[in-house]
């Protein structure tokens, strides 16, 4: 039987082929996507949730049947958590998608916008190569627990790094737009300067948000969840760690990144100030279970799943490539990394629609006047979606 252990030294070519290869679908899909949403937005919506959940049932039973208990279990997991939001969002999805078209039409008129995503999507897609290379290598060496968390930790926060540095860059441009009328069809002098500011005088803000950012979003996406369903005892424990981390930090939502492109604030100032703005509006309640962020996170769960399939499948076939790199099981390696691999590349990508969307929704709250005086029409069904959400919350709670 062929092994690995046949090679005296690891194949670094082998791991290049496969980062490329898995890299260059998740990217591929990733465009597809991205391309697909600009034309077709409003009908994007219930497409991705339910191909998102059927596609993680679809890994699941594949698992099963192939004998590869992660794969089944990443699967079901994946199940669960697109079920959740699937039931989170359904009601709300014609607000959403109002949102979006917004959005959308928003990018249209900036398509800078998304060559600076994909610049900075080639710099996350470099970066996991270096990360896979590094992490196989001091695998090898010094095992599982010294290497695997310390990995896992570094792709997190690099890649809400990255993804927040495009936010900030976003909201610069997108708030131009909608207040001064701005464009910026190029990558021209807007977008560079937006680029230099997110990495550079806003750059530590950016990188502290991101390290908690995504973890506490996670934990009050499942508490409220729990709530919802009346489950006992777990959304306790999980609103004790939640006021923890508030004890530390303070204030944290993903709003306040729009605040650091639009004015420079720091973090901590800048998430105090988008709360107190809505809560001002009497927005809080809407914007917490707001569900822009968790569309584009199922439309990159999709992508990261069909990435894994392209990875499963260079396992299978590439086997032999796939032992000498390193990788001690080719097919649920090449599964997992295909995921990491392609989620990354496409909640980059995708980011740029959700910063988009959040900051319209900030200039709206904020400086309604002058959006409309740029764009009426836009300004008027972004206003009357809002309205609609308001006399519906308030019809709910009465």
């Amino acid at each position: 039987k062929y092994n690995r252990y046949n090679y005296n030294t690891t194949n670094h070519l082998g791991q290049a082929t496969f980062v490329f290869a898995t890299g260059l679908a998740g990217l591929a899909l990733a465009f597809v996507v991205f391309g697909y949403m600009l034309r077709h937005g409003e009908t994007i919506l219930k497409t991705t949730i339910v191909f998102t959940t059927t596609m993680c049932l679809g890994v699941a039973v594949v698992g099963l049947f192939i004998g590869e208990r992660f794969m089944c279990i990443a699967g079901l997991v994946g199940f669960g958590v697109a079920s959740m939001y699937m039931n989170m969002m359904w009601r709300r999805i014609p607000f959403t998608a109002i949102n979006l078209s917004v959005a959308i039409s928003a990018i249209r008129d900036n398509m800078g916008l998304f060559l600076g995503a994909s610049l900075v999507s080639l710099v996350g897609f470099v970066w996991m190569g270096v990360l896979v290379t590094a992490g196989i290598n001091a695998y090898t060496r010094y095992g599982f627990w010294k290497t695997v968390p310390f990995a896992l930790f570094s792709y997190y926060w690099t890649h809400q790094v990255l993804t927040n540095v495009l936010v900030v860059a976003t909201a610069g441009i997108i708030g131009r737009w909608s207040v001064i009328g701005e464009k910026s069809p190029t990558f021209g002098r807007g977008m560079k300067e937006a680029l230099t500011r997110a990495r550079t005088y806003s750059f530590g803000s950016i990188c502290f948000g991101s390290l908690f950012v995504g973890i506490y979003q996670s934990i009050q996406g499942m508490s409220d969840f729990l709530w919802s369903k009346r489950i006992p005892c777990l959304p306790n424990l999980l609103d004790r760690i939640l006021r923890k981390i508030n004890y530390v930090v303070h204030e944290l939502n993903e709003w306040a990144y729009v605040y650091v492109g639009l004015y420079g604030y720091s973090y901590t100032s800048a998430a105090k100030n988008t709360t107190e703005l809505f809560r001002n509006k009497g927005w809080d309640d809407i914007v917490d279970n707001y569900l822009a962020t968790n569309i584009m996170f199922m439309a990159s769960m999709a992508v990261g799943l069909l990435t894994a399939t392209c990875g499963l499948a260079f396992g299978v076939f590439e086997y032999k490539i796939m032992w000498s790199s390193g990788f001690t099981n080719p097919t649920t390696d090449g599964f997992l990394v295909g995921f990491l691999v392609g989620f990354l590349m496409s909640s980059i990508l995708l980011s740029v629609v959700t910063a988009t969307v959040n900051t319209l929704v900030i200039c709206l709250a904020e400086q309604p006047v002058r959006f409309k005086v740029n764009h009426p029409e836009l300004s008027n069904k972004l206003e009357g979606a809002w309205s609609q959400m308001m006399e519906d919350a308030h019809s709910d709670m009465s």
